[in-house]
């Protein structure tokens, strides 16, 4: 090698080694500086309830855990930062987003948010970047579905909807229904699984569809659907339904003088429903996924010191859920010893009965961890777990009073 090009080398390794210290080290490297977790969320948007809650639950766990110490990775403690990019509730800002976080942040992991048709697109991005990626508040067969040939880098830590679908009538048994169910679901990822799940499960526990509405997100005009369902007498009506349209289909669903025994607005009743139709929310029902009760660690302390900001219910559960999914991406760092993603990736895959504040998690072959059901119902400013008994905190109201007054 001829002396100019020694030097020339030599100058580049010299350049390349002040680079990786200026940015704490690359991933997999044993450097000292923070470990990047990046997050795509709609704090804008359709879906917009939803981020600043699951924003909140990542902050507060990487507060908790730097405070503590930081992660352990190969035997050198690291800060966790968190990068947050707002994509609008939007797919194709989703995808952007996500790709800026691993290219632009150097996000070593990613946190997802809420629904199949947000964490569909971001879970593909994690395939292709080989980058592993971790949601949750999102049922996971529609996951599942999107890629048949399975997920290598992305998981998903929520319900299955066979358990999430069989709630609305396994908590309905509860009152007297003459079993007649009316459905309403979007076009989506999830209101189509769930909207085919329903129907499936009607017969099962005693229950008939007797109508189902189906239209595209974004829908003002449910009058016809509405009229269709009280004219099928069905004592029973199930939503699968994003926040605002959930809000407009309650509304009409008063004018139109419709109050069935059970109402479920579905998703778009979980987070800021009473705030968007007022007393209307009396008695709506939606499915729950953490109780004091359900095998989780801690989670009811967190809870407690939560409420007061995010209220009793849905809300507070998300933000659990968003903490503890920080726990879960710490966890698997630590264990990999590493930020290279795919040493990362391969801790994720091997997560086994993990205590957490939502629940005690293990990941299955199918990158899936499955959580227990319950119901809850808004009752005054708080939403009260109906079902299952055991674990009630509140009997279940009926007919919805909210609808019936």
């Amino acid at each position: 090698m001829s002396r100019r090009r020694t030097l020339l080398a030599a100058a580049l390794g010299a350049a390349l080694t002040l680079v990786l210290a200026a940015c704490g080290g690359s991933a997999g490297d044993g450097g000292s500086g923070p470990v990047v977790l990046g997050t795509t969320l709609p704090l804008t948007g359709g879906l917009g309830v939803f981020g600043p809650v699951i924003r909140a639950g990542y902050e507060q766990a990487v507060a908790d855990i730097n405070k503590a110490g930081g992660v352990d990775v190969g035997g050198t403690s690291r800060q966790l930062k968190l990068v947050v990019k707002d994509n609008k509730s939007d797919p194709t800002e989703v995808t952007s987003t996500a790709r800026s976080l691993i290219n632009d942040d150097n996000a070593a992991a990613l946190l997802g948010s809420v629904t199949p048709p947000l964490t569909i697109p971001f879970s593909v991005v994690a395939e292709q970047e080989r980058v592993p990626a971790l949601s949750s508040l999102t049922p996971t067969r529609a996951w599942l579905a999107a890629s048949p040939r399975g997920w290598r880098y992305a998981y998903d830590v929520f319900t299955d909807e066979a358990e999430q679908t069989a709630v609305n009538f396994k908590a309905t048994d509860q009152v007297r229904t003459n079993k007649r169910v009316a459905l309403f679901t979007d076009t989506e990822e999830d209101g189509k699984a769930m909207g085919a799940l329903w129907e499936r499960q009607a017969a099962k526990h005693g229950y008939t569809i007797a109508y189902h509405a189906q239209f595209p997100v974004g829908t003002t005009d449910f009058s016809q659907f509405v009229q269709n369902a009280r004219d099928a007498h069905a004592d029973v009506m199930i939503a699968q339904v994003t926040p605002p349209d959930a809000a407009a289909l309650w509304k009409q669903m008063k004018a139109l003088h419709y109050a069935p025994v059970t109402a479920w607005p579905e998703k778009g009743g979980s987070v800021g429903f009473p705030q968007a139709v007022g007393p209307l929310a009396e008695g709506a029902s939606v499915f729950g996924y953490w109780t004091p009760t359900n095998g989780n660690v801690g989670g009811k302390a967190l809870y407690d010191s939560a409420k007061a900001k995010f209220g009793d219910g849905t809300a507070t559960d998300g933000y659990l859920a968003s903490y503890a999914m920080v726990q879960i991406m710490a966890d698997a760092i630590s264990r990999a010893g590493s930020t290279d993603p795919d040493a990362i990736n391969k801790a994720l895959a091997q997560t086994k009965g993990l205590g957490t504040v939502l629940a005690r998690i293990t990941i299955g072959s199918d990158h899936r961890a499955v959580i227990p059901v319950s119901a809850v119902q808004w009752q005054g400013d708080r939403q009260v777990t109906v079902w299952p008994p055991d674990q009630a905190t509140g009997k279940f109201e009926a007919p919805a009073p909210g609808l019936a007054r």
